[in-house]
């Protein structure tokens, strides 16, 4: 990662559900279609722009079957990364996300450089990211409250990110980082 994709990307602190896989040098790629994966994720963010978009003059004429919509387009989209799960279960953490990387408390030193394939399911719309990255940097963990049991910060950057993937992530980031502003705001009035 360059310090211009650093500067180009916000950052924000959320918690993320996410599991991840060392990639050995034997690795040779995921045994899925590519080509049918890509179209399906297209497909996938394509339905979700229209349902964001359809969702905003929903919203403004009746609340509540905009709340109730938007449930069941979370529930699909549970159903959907649950049918997508690696076998490891994904843990619910709190990280520091971007559209070019994460950063995560965690209980054991990786390696630098590892390469590693990222399955992130963001909150609270559950909507799934898959990334291949590597460890970029092993810090120390700093934060009293999770030191002892997580005492590593690991930093992953992604190498390889579907652009409908990162997409979905850098709306993600946007909205929570709106949502987190008007919070504080609230909270000072």
């Amino acid at each position: 990662m360059t310090d211009d994709e650093r500067r180009r990307f916000f950052r924000i602190d959320d918690e993320i559900a996410m599991s991840f896989t060392l990639i050995g040098d034997e690795y040779g790629g995921e045994d899925i279609d590519e080509q049918q994966t890509d179209a399906n994720q297209e497909f996938h963010m394509s339905l979700e722009v229209q349902i964001r978009q359809a969702m905003v003059e929903v919203r403004s004429q009746n609340s509540k079957v905009a709340q109730v919509l938007d449930l069941m387009n979370q529930k699909i989209n549970l159903l959907r990364s649950n049918e997508l799960v690696s076998q490891q279960q994904p843990l619910l953490k709190m990280a520091n996300v971007s559209a070019c990387g994460i950063a995560f408390p965690w209980h054991e030193k990786i390696a630098i450089n590892q390469q590693v394939m990222l399955n992130l399911y963001l909150q609270p719309k559950h909507e799934l990211i898959r990334a291949q990255a590597h460890v970029a940097a092993v810090n120390i963990n700093k934060n009293e409250d999770t030191k002892k049991q997580e005492p590593y910060i690991i930093h992953l950057d992604f190498n390889d990110i579907h652009r409908s993937y990162q997409e979905i992530l850098i709306q993600h980031v946007v909205q929570r980082q709106g949502l987190q502003l008007r919070k504080k705001l609230e909270d000072r009035n």
